[in-house]
C-alpha cells in the first residue's frame, strides 16, 4: 500500500492544527460569552431586587405616612365627637325665668272684672254704647270697649296675658274721657271707675 507524500501529511496537520485551534478559540468565546451573559443577569436581578426593596420601602413609608395621618385624622373627628356629646349632654344655662299661672291670673281678672260691674258707678260701661241712641259716637270712638264685651273675651281665653286685659279695661275709660265731658254724669263715672281700677289693679298683683 502506498504511503502519502509527507507534504500532504504536513498540510493535513496544520489545517487540523488550525481547525483545533480555532474551535478551542469557539469555546473560549463561548464560555466568556456566558460569563458575561451570567454576570449581566446577576447584575440586573441586583438591580431589580434593588430596585424592588426600594420600591417596597418607599411604599412602607408612604403607608406609615398616611396611616400617621389618618390616625391623626381619626383621633380629630373623635374628639369633635366627644365634644358635641358634651355639649348636647351637659345642661344648657338659662336665665331663670319667671313662671306665671295662667289660670291663677285669669281667675284673678275675672274677680277684679266683677268688683267693677258692681261699682255703683259702672252703669255706663256694663253694656255697648247704643248707637242709635248715641249716632255720633261710632264717628268719634274707633274701637269701642265695655264690661261685657271683656267679660266675653275673658271667658273665651282671648287675653294671652294681665296686660292685654288691662288694656280692654283702660280703653273703657279712655273712650269714655274722649266722648264726654269731664263735669258730666258719664264723665264723672269714668274717672271714679279708673281710680277704682287702678288701685285694685295694684292691690291684687302686686300682693301676687
Amino acid at each position: 500500500m502506498a504511503h502519502p507524500p509527507e507534504h500532504w501529511i504536513s498540510s493535513v496537520l496544520s489545517v487540523t492544527r488550525a481547525s483545533a485551534q480555532a474551535s478551542g478559540q469557539t469555546l473560549k468565546l463561548k464560555k466568556i460569552y456566558s460569563k458575561g451573559k451570567k454576570s449581566n443577569e446577576q447584575k440586573r436581578g441586583r438591580k431589580l431586587s434593588f430596585t424592588g426593596d426600594a420600591e417596597d420601602e418607599e411604599s412602607a413609608s408612604n403607608y406609615i405616612k398616611k396611616g400617621g395621618k389618618e390616625t391623626k385624622k381619626r383621633r380629630t373627628d373623635e374628639n369633635i365627637t366627644v365634644n358635641l356629646l358634651k355639649q348636647a349632654n351637659s345642661p344648657s344655662i338659662k336665665k331663670p325665668k319667671i313662671i306665671r299661672d295662667e289660670s291663677k291670673e285669669l281667675a284673678l281678672c275675672s274677680m277684679l272684672l266683677s268688683e267693677m260691674e258692681a261699682h255703683e258707678d259702672a252703669w255706663p260701661f256694663l253694656l255697648p254704647v247704643n248707637l242709635k241712641l248715641v249716632p255720633g259716637y261710632k264717628k268719634v270712638i274707633k274701637k269701642p270697649m265695655d264690661f261685657s264685651t271683656i267679660r266675653e273675651k275673658l271667658s273665651c281665653g282671648q287675653y294671652s296675658n294681665l296686660e292685654a286685659f288691662a288694656l280692654d279695661v283702660r280703653l273703657v275709660f279712655d273712650n269714655c274721657e274722649t266722648f264726654n265731658e269731664d263735669d258730666s254724669d258719664i264723665g264723672r263715672a269714668g274717672h271714679n271707675m279708673r281710680i277704682h281700677f287702678e288701685r285694685k289693679w295694684t292691690e291684687i298683683f302686686s300682693a301676687s
